[in-house]
């Protein structure tokens, strides 16, 4: 790990296992932590001024999330993400955010559909020359929110680790104007599906998003020498 990583680590209500994992699994998306790169526990209790059991914690979870790789009796390390990864994890998404999609639309209450049409325009009033790593924080907000408005905490649960994942692949790579378009209009019609109570709708067009996500990943995204992404 670089001197000094966390630097700056914030006040102590985030130094727990939780604020840990994000300040890790947020150096992970921004890049400056490389795939292979060791994440010793001593060196990071150090940095952030805590004991060595909430990082160990915080590397558990993002071990559960894919970010991250135990090896026993000796460190961790950043994962790379390979081939058969994407595949999984797009694979996974498309089942269980056409189910949350789905439930959203019977079950959602008005707060909850309010949280999702916040992260649509979220997204939506992006800046051109936004990063990539907000870029895809704004995308997978909108997942998220319709997650949270499915009604099942153990849904909610999965998917927010399947888009932990997702992010890993998304942080390095911004959308071209074309994609951020045609996202932007799928996203809208998702949300004008579960706003009119259609839960079959909701999910067919979920469906389709994801399989457009899918897409634009394997032609844009898949680089076997570039970033995350090995071909093993």
């Amino acid at each position: 790990m670089t001197e000094n990583m966390f630097a700056s680590p914030g006040p102590l209500s985030v130094r727990t296992s939780a604020g840990i994992a994000d300040i890790i699994r947020r150096e992970i998306l921004a890049g400056n932590l490389k795939p292979d790169q060791p994440l010793m526990e001593r060196s990071i209790a150090q940095e952030l001024g805590v004991s060595r059991t909430p990082v160990r914690e915080a590397l558990f979870t993002l071990q559960g999330e894919g970010l991250v790789e135990l090896i026993p009796r000796k460190y961790a390390r950043v994962r790379k993400v390979t081939y058969n990864d994407i595949s999984q994890i797009y694979a996974l998404r498309r089942v269980l955010e056409s189910h949350s999609a789905e439930n959203a639309a019977k079950y959602a209450d008005n707060t909850a559909i309010l949280a999702i049409q916040t992260a649509y325009m979220r997204q939506k009033m992006l800046d051109k020359k936004c990063t990539a790593l907000e870029q895809t924080d704004a995308d997978l907000a909108f997942h998220a929110a319709i997650a949270e408005a499915s009604g099942s905490q153990i849904l909610q649960t999965v998917v927010h680790q399947v888009l932990a994942y997702t992010a890993a692949l998304r942080s390095s790579v911004k959308y071209d104007a074309t994609q951020t378009k045609k996202a932007l209009a799928q996203h809208k019609a998702v949300l004008d599906a579960i706003k009119a109570r259609n839960p079959q709708k909701a999910s067919e067009l979920m469906s389709d998003h994801i399989v457009s996500s899918t897409l634009y990943v394997e032609k844009s995204i898949v680089k076997p020498t570039k970033g995350l992404i090995s071909p093993a």
